[in-house]
């Protein structure tokens, strides 16, 4: 598909990008309003769940499909030995 060929319409894209902001907002004011009212332990707990899981999923997703990643200087390129 050539860049010439996609059409975007303005106003859509203008909509999404003020609810997203606003969506962000939302979720910052949230998330300030949980650390003002629980203790840095309960939430810090929650984050290291939160991390700790994120990296486990990234473990098994490349141990299960054997991804392997060569850099070549400035190519990248991603194999995979297996599909399943």
């Amino acid at each position: 598909m050539k860049a010439e060929n996609i059409k975007v319409n303005l106003k859509e894209l203008t909509e999404f990008k003020k609810r997203n902001f606003r969506d962000r907002l939302d979720f910052i004011k949230f998330w300030v309003d949980y650390i003002k009212t629980h203790s840095d332990e309960e939430w810090s707990k929650g984050q290291a769940i939160l991390i700790d899981s994120q990296l486990q999923s990234a473990r098994d997703f490349y141990k299960n499909n054997k991804m392997k990643i060569n850099i070549n200087s400035h190519n990248f390129k991603i194999s995979q030995s297996r599909l399943d």
